[in-house]
């Protein structure tokens, strides 16, 4: 296992920002923004057979074949400076930062309570709302419970790791 030192004297990769980079990161760009595109397929009054296909590339198909072009675009160089720009990132912001007592305490208030709605539909269904708003909720609180870990700070996620280690007596 790799210790921090040497994860931060990793060499950085270098960025070429050319026509092949542009054209890469559009197709990029365009390929996480593809399924929002799907939200409004309704509006265009279309049959449902035409809609139904719409939708399904621009879910389905459409954004994988557009990162496979950014990725044939961007290059292996690329590639790896964006990666280490995205782990740097969730390190420094996210992971390694110190949580002061109140966030730590704030996060660890919305991670308990992020459960709260999964019991009750599991044990007094009867006393939440049904239909599509079953599904809001609970998608809620998974979303709480997910930005929760984060809030808590790279401690919290120590604490996790110290988990998943034996220290038995051998």
């Amino acid at each position: 296992m790799r210790n921090k030192t040497e994860i931060s004297n990793e060499e950085i990769p270098t960025l070429v920002k050319d026509w092949r980079f542009y054209l890469g990161i559009g197709a990029l760009a365009l390929a996480i923004i593809m399924p929002v595109f799907a939200l409004l397929v309704p509006l265009l009054g279309l049959s449902v057979a035409q809609s139904a296909l719409i939708v399904g590339m621009l879910i389905g198909g459409g954004p994988e074949v557009m990162a496979l072009i950014a990725v044939a675009l961007l290059g292996k160089e690329t590639f790896r400076y964006l990666l280490h720009s995205l782990k740097r990132f969730f390190r420094t912001k996210l992971l390694e930062k110190s949580a002061s007592k109140g966030r730590y305490y704030f996060g660890l208030t919305i991670n308990i309570a992020s459960w709260i709605p999964l019991y009750l539909y599991g044990y007094l269904p009867a006393m939440m709302p049904g239909g599509d708003m079953r599904i809001y909720i609970l998608a809620a609180a998974d979303l709480s419970f997910v930005a929760s870990m984060f809030i808590m700070g790279g401690e919290f996620w120590e604490k996790v790791r110290q988990i998943f280690i034996w220290e038995g007596k051998s």
